[in-house]
């Protein structure tokens, strides 16, 4: 996992996360368990929620993770560009892209080598009661110095 915030106490946009998952994970839920008569994760359709799942866990880091406590998707869009060989790890890249009052809005890039496999933008709230809540002092400010770009930037 790689990281770069303007500031580890607020979110602003140009913040950036890029998570590594690994392809054993990807073999293991295509593969039949036993006796089993359909591979493992034949219900959660693993070659689609896979690269979406690190997708959204990517955003989440991005947007300061546990510690910010904004973790809960509110809305997304995304599309499947290819599928994954299920050969190479799966990588993924997620930038804030806007902090609005009560949420942040993360466009984010799945690839696997140099193919695009998804890509996506995911809007994530804080709770508080049941409630989406407002970021207050979390969001960043207009004169914070954006964090570095990271390699290979997908956009």
């Amino acid at each position: 996992m790689t990281i770069e915030r303007a500031d580890p106490d607020r979110i602003a946009v140009g913040d950036w996360a890029r998570l590594r998952c690994s392809d054993e994970l990807l073999r293991l839920l295509m593969s039949r368990y036993r006796d089993a008569t359909a591979p493992l994760g034949r219900a959660i359709h693993p070659m689609t929620t896979v690269p979406l799942g690190l997708a959204i866990d990517a955003a989440i880091e991005a947007a300061g993770g546990a510690r910010l406590e904004v973790t809960t998707l509110r809305y997304s869009s995304f599309s499947m560009e290819a599928p994954t060989s299920n050969r190479r790890p799966l990588l993924a890249t997620a930038r804030i892209e806007v902090v609005g009052r009560r949420h942040v809005e993360v466009a984010c890039v799945v690839a696997e080598g140099d193919r695009t496999i998804l890509t996506g933008r995911f809007g994530l709230v804080r709770v508080v009661r049941g409630r989406a809540a407002p970021l207050g002092p979390l969001a960043g400010h207009p004169g914070a110095a954006p964090p570095r770009s990271p390699a290979q930037a997908p956009y």
